[in-house]
C-alpha cells in the first residue's frame, strides 16, 4: 500500500479530507493484517467500520463543498461508484474462507486501495481545484478536526 506522505498526489489540498483518506487507507490496512492473522470475525468487523468510514468521509467532502459552493453532483456520482466497488470487494472478501483464498483475500486488499488511490488522484482534481484555492486549513463551520487517523 502506499504510504499517504510519501505519495504527494494523495493530498487534496485540505487538511481534513486529507486526514479522511488516512483513516480510509488505515482501514484497509487493517483489513490486510486481519487477513494474515486469519481473525475472520474481527475481519467482518473491519470491513462494516470501513463502511461506516466512508459513509462519514463522503458526508465530509460534501460538507466542505457546500461550504465552498462546488457543484458536487459529479464528485457525489465518483463516491457512488467507489462506495459499490467497495461493497462488491468486501463482499467477495467475506465469502473467500479457505486456505486457499489467501492470495485471492490479498487481491481484495489490493483492488480496494486501488479504487480509493484513483478516486483521490483522478476523481478529485475538480474538486481539488477548488480546494488548491482555499487555505490547507479550511473546514466549515461546526466540523471539528479529529487528529485520530484509526
Amino acid at each position: 500500500m502506499p504510504h499517504f506522505r510519501n505519495h504527494g498526489s494523495l493530498s487534496v489540498g485540505n487538511r481534513i479530507i486529507d486526514l479522511e483518506h488516512r483513516k480510509l487507507l488505515g482501514k484497509i490496512e487493517d483489513i490486510a493484517q486481519l487477513i494474515t492473522s486469519k481473525n475472520d470475525v474481527a475481519l467482518s468487523v473491519a470491513c462494516k467500520l470501513l463502511g461506516d468510514s466512508l459513509s462519514n468521509y463522503f458526508a465530509v467532502e460534501e460538507s466542505i463543498a457546500h461550504a465552498l459552493n462546488f457543484d458536487f453532483t459529479q464528485h457525489r456520482l465518483a463516491h457512488q461508484n467507489l462506495a459499490n466497488q467497495c461493497q462488491l470487494i468486501k463482499n467477495k472478501l467475506l465469502k473467500l474462507n479457505d486456505l486457499h483464498a489467501f492470495f485471492d483475500r490479498k487481491d481484495c486488499i489490493d483492488s480496494m486501495n486501488y479504487f480509493l488511490i484513483h478516486h483521490i488522484e483522478e476523481d478529485s482534481k475538480p474538486f481539488k481545484l477548488v480546494l488548491d484555492a482555499n487555505l490547507y486549513d479550511f473546514q466549515p463551520k461546526g466540523m471539528e478536526l479529529s487528529n485520530s487517523v484509526h
